[in-house]
Formats: C-alpha cells, structure tokens, sequence
C-alpha cells in the first residue's frame, strides 16, 4: 500500500509530461510568430525550457524512485548528514555556468529587441503611432496620410511626432493598424511605436511578435517591430476590411492563428482582463492609406455611420 503512492506520483508527473508532448498538436502552444525578432525569442525559450525541463525529469525520476525503493522502511535509522562541501559546490557551480551561458546567449535578441541604437529612426520610411495605455483601453494615435507622405519628402519632419500631436492625427481605440513587410533588414517595414500611460503602470503585449514592454508613468519608452504577414484584407464586395481566419458569413473562426491580440500583461485594476485589442496587419502600404484614410474620415464624419471598416467578431 505504501508504494502504492510513489505509482499515483509517478503517474501524475507522466501525465503532465505527455500533455506537454502533446500539446503542440492541440492548440496549446506558442501563438504564430510573425515578427521579424520573434525567431530569436522563440530560441531563447526553448533552450531554456529544454534545460530546466531536463532537470525537472531528472529531479521528479529520483523522487518517485526514493518513494518506491524506501516505501514502509521501518529499520534503521536515517543517518544525520550535516553537509556535503563537493555537492554543494556541484550544485552551485553547475546552475551558475548555465545561468552565465543563458545571459550571453541573449545579449544579441535583447540587443536588437531593447537597445535604442538598433531601433529604426524617426524618419520618411518608418511607421511611427503612439500608443498611451490607461484604464482599461489602448489609445493609438497615427499620423494622418497627407503628413506620412510629406515625411517621405522630409523626413526631418517625422522628428517631433512622438513630441508633438497635431489636431488632424488619426485616433482609434484599441487597434493596431500597420502593414507587412519582408523578413530581411533591406526589405522589412519598420515599426516605431512610442509608448506612454496616463495611470498606472501598464504592460504592451503582442503575443504573435514575442513583444512585451511596460509602459511607466511620466515616460515615453520607444518600442519597435517589423511584421512579415497580413493577416486583414478588403472585401470588394462589402468594402469592409475583413480578418483572415474568421468567417464573417457564418460566425465562425476558421483559423484561429490568424486573430492577433494586443493584450495588458501588467495587472491594472478592476478591469485588467478587459483591456484588450487587437492588431490588424494590412497587406500593403496602400491597403494601410486607404483604412487610415477612411478612419480619419470617420473621425471628422457629424452623421451616424453606416458600417464598420473592419468587421466586428
């Protein structure tokens, strides 16, 4: 009987590690990665996951041996051990090697992620909005079409954007509007979001671009990223901007690897697990112009709307 729990042990911790092996093939997984730095990131956690779950295994395996091989042991008496200078040192050493490997293997996807030297300038090709989070919602403010394509003219005049809002920006609530680009560094289209709260602390989440930064109060903390899919198109028929992955006809979510979230990874209040949005990827510059254009429309209309640009779930 008394090994009988050691079995139940046992069989728990092999239940957990076939849900792991698992769950890829389920759903339960890593969300798409569609940022240009997302492979890095995506390295990072499995290499980290691979060592400590080598080492959960390990550990779990000699637990549920020594609850099987000393289940009901009644003689003897367990010998008093006041330490083991070559173990303690193994077991210091060892983790603390590891540790020092992990740090330096991050240094360049931290690099290119956080260090300001490497993020894209202010200038004619780089999409720049200002995301300012409070509670509960994401508000993003864009430049209008007209000023994005007198950057491309000078860009000396995308300097003060972050510094200084115009009347005519473009503000929408809760959704990240950009276009997609290529994976290389001569092709890609860059992304400069400056972020800001007017509360509390708040924290931007990107699930699909392994993006996460905290937004501080009192600082304007640069962020960047660069998409390789769309995942929104036009339908010429209705003239709405339509998610891939989700029919609109029936209701149903075809694919739902398609539907990107913008999340608050930070608890902010009562209402946290309501901040969320979305990020919608355009297909070209010119899908992006002709939505930013009709949202700034929008923004200016005095009569009731007809329809949404983007269909509701």
């Amino acid at each position: 009987m008394q090994k009988l729990w050691s079995v139940l042990f046992g069989a728990v911790m092999l239940g957990a590690l076939l849900l792991f092996v698992v769950s890829p093939m389920t759903g339960w997984w890593l969300p798409k990665n569609v940022a240009t730095f997302g492979a890095g990131v995506d390295y990072l956690y499995f290499l980290i996951l691979g060592i400590t779950g080598f080492f959960f295994i390990l550990t779990e395996a000699i637990l549920v041996y020594a609850l099987w091989r000393y289940a009901g042991r009644r003689s003897g008496k367990a010998p008093y051990i006041h330490g083991n200078h070559t173990l303690e040192i193994v077991w210091t050493i060892v983790p603390g090697v590891i540790l020092l490997l992990l740090a330096i293997v991050q240094i360049n996807v931290w690099a290119e992620i956080k260090f300001q030297k490497n993020m894209p300038r202010p200038d004619g090709q780089t999409q720049q909005m200002e995301v300012t989070a409070r509670q509960w919602e994401w508000r993003i403010r864009y430049p209008n079409a007209e000023r994005m394509k007198s950057w491309e003219a000078n860009p000396e005049r995308a300097l003060d954007f972050a510094q200084n809002p115009h009347f005519d920006d473009v503000q929408v609530v809760n959704e990240v509007h950009i276009w997609k680009g290529g994976s290389e560094p001569n092709n890609r289209h860059n992304v400069l979001v400056h972020l800001r709260t007017l509360d509390v602390i708040h924290s931007f989440f990107l699930p699909n671009l392994r993006l996460k930064q905290d937004a501080l109060p009192g600082k304007v903390i640069p962020v960047w990223f660069a998409v390789t899919e769309h995942n929104i198109e036009k339908d010429p028929k209705t003239g709405r901007w339509m998610e891939i992955g989700y029919d609109h006809t029936t209701g149903k979510l075809t694919n739902p690897d398609m539907m990107w979230e913008l999340a608050c990874a930070e608890y902010c209040g009562t209402r946290h697990s309501m901040m969320r949005g979305r990020l919608f990827v355009h297909k070209d510059k010119d899908d992006f112009i002709a939505w930013l254009k009709w949202a700034e429309g929008e923004q200016n209309r005095h009569q009731p709307a007809t329809t949404n640009a983007v269909a509701a779930r």
